[in-house]
Order: structure tokens, then sequence, then C-alpha cells
């Protein structure tokens, strides 16, 4: 792995952080002209509500005049706490200072972002020749499962041995496991391959972990599977057949994938260049 990868998968997590939006799909502000509202002599402006305007349709809130309304009372509210807090001293506060440096050093990369990184926008093709990949790679079961990786073959024993004693396997993922599921107990989103489960073929699952689901049963946990110096072990919470969503359900999910990894394609680039002329110590 590029020793720089790791750099460049944070500054596009605080990007879309920053950005609910992809920076190529936004709309310019507002312009400053008349503030929607004057608290105390202090004007708020109309700026500040086409951002709020802008997240909260990106979450799904249709744009109306009943939403530009309730979110000009909470900038309204909001420009009330600020004088509020300004009046104990909290604008002079070391830790209040100390977030708003952060905060104006995440603005800049967002300015400095929009300027220079420039994804290649992702086509209606792209969308499509995705989808049929995924349906293809589809079995006609789908499986709801959680795992647990162990360090070494003596602790995942000593893990299994707890399980058969009535143990919660969530509780045990969430104690014992290093995989990044842990703190969910393991869980794992639904998954689905073809029968027999062939190597890159799998839904990201490794090989032998796809082999063992497919013959395990509901409720049972998997073995110790050994796989390059880790172990695992593996609970089948439950098995369905596959619906295969309509294009149509599922264009809109796979444009915002595939715009991601666009954005991290471009974003990587950019860092990997930004690192070749600096110095960087650790």
């Amino acid at each position: 792995m590029n020793p720089f990868d790791s750099i460049a998968r944070a500054a596009v997590a605080l990007l879309t952080a920053l950005l609910p939006l992809p920076l190529w799909a936004q709309t310019p502000a507002a312009p400053a002209d008349k503030p929607i509202a004057t608290v105390n002599g202090v004007p708020i402006k109309p700026a500040l509500l086409q951002q709020a305007l802008q997240q909260a349709v990106a979450q799904g809130r249709p744009d109306s005049p009943q939403l530009r309304e309730a979110i000009a009372g909470q900038l309204i509210a909001r420009e009330l706490l600020v004088q509020a807090a300004a009046k104990q001293g909290l604008d002079k506060d070391p830790e209040v200072l100390a977030i708003a440096e952060e905060a104006k050093r995440g603005a800049m990369i967002q300015r400095y972002m929009r300027r220079i990184v420039k994804p290649e926008p992702v086509t209606e093709g792209q969308v499509k020749a995705h989808y049929e990949k995924v349906k293809a790679d589809l079995g006609t079961k789908e499986y709801k499962l959680r795992v647990m990786l162990l360090p070494n073959d003596v602790r995942a024993k000593e893990v299994r041995g707890e399980l058969t004693k009535g143990k919660d396997f969530a509780q045990l993922a969430r104690q014992w496991s290093l995989a990044p599921s842990a703190t969910r107990g393991g869980e794992l989103q639904w998954v689905s391959f073809k029968s027999p489960p062939r190597e890159g073929q799998t839904s990201g699952l490794p090989l032998p972990i796809a082999q063992a689901v497919e013959k395990l049963q509901k409720g049972k946990v998997t073995e110790p599977i050994g796989i390059q110096g880790k172990w695992w072990l593996v609970k089948l919470d439950d098995v369905r057949a596959v619906k295969v969503p309509a294009f149509d359900q599922a264009r809109q999910e796979i444009y915002n994938m595939l715009t991601a990894q666009e954005l991290e394609r471009a974003t990587t680039a950019l860092v990997q260049q930004l690192s070749q002329g600096a110095t960087i110590t650790r």
C-alpha cells in the first residue's frame, strides 16, 4: 500500500464531512444581499440559509417554504445563543479558540479542494455496468453474518468454547474481535455469492469463510477459520432468497458510491503529488 494512501483517505473523509454534496455538484451560494433577519443588530446572511438548505436537501428533505422558514428560525436561535455565549466570555475561551482554528483549517481545505480537485464525472454507462456486474455475481441466497477476527488459534478456541456455553456472540465480538465490525457486535451487511464460491467472486468475503458459510446452519457458528495468520469465527444470523432491486431503485446508490470512489481517486492523486515535494517525518 502506498504510504500516503491513509493521508489521502483522511482528506477524503474530512472533505466529505465538510461538503455534504460532491464538490462539482454544489450550486453557488446565494448573493449576500438583504439579511434574512437581524438579531440585536447582527445580520444573518442569506448565504447561511442557502448552505443549510443544501445540506437538508442532500439528506432527502424536499425544498419548501416551510423548510426555509424552519431553517431561518434555527439560524436566528443559533445567533441568540452565540450572543449569549459571547456575553459569558466564551468567545475567548481556549477550547473554543482551538475548535475555531480547526474549523478555519477545514474551511481552507474545502476552498482549496474546490479549486484543485477535478474528479471525472460518473456516467450513466458506468452506473449501468456496475449494476450488471453486481447482479451477475449474486447467488440465489444472501446471508446475514456476524464475524470475529482473533489474533491466534488459542484465543479463537477459547472464544469458541465460550460460545458453546451459551455466551452471546455479539457481546464476545465487542470484547475480543479485531475486525472493524466489533463495535456492531460483529454484524455485517447482507452478502450473496454464487455456489460454489470462487476466489474473487464472494462479495468481499475471504474464500474460506464463504465456503464455510454455505454449509452453515442458521444460528450456528463455524469452527475457527485460519486465514493469513489470523483466525475467524463466523455466525450465520439469517439466510433468505436474493431479491435483486430494479436498476431504477439501485441507480442513485450506485451513482453515489462511484462518485465517492472517483473523489477518493482524485484526492489520492493530489495528496501523492503534494507529498513528492514535502518533507514528512514521523
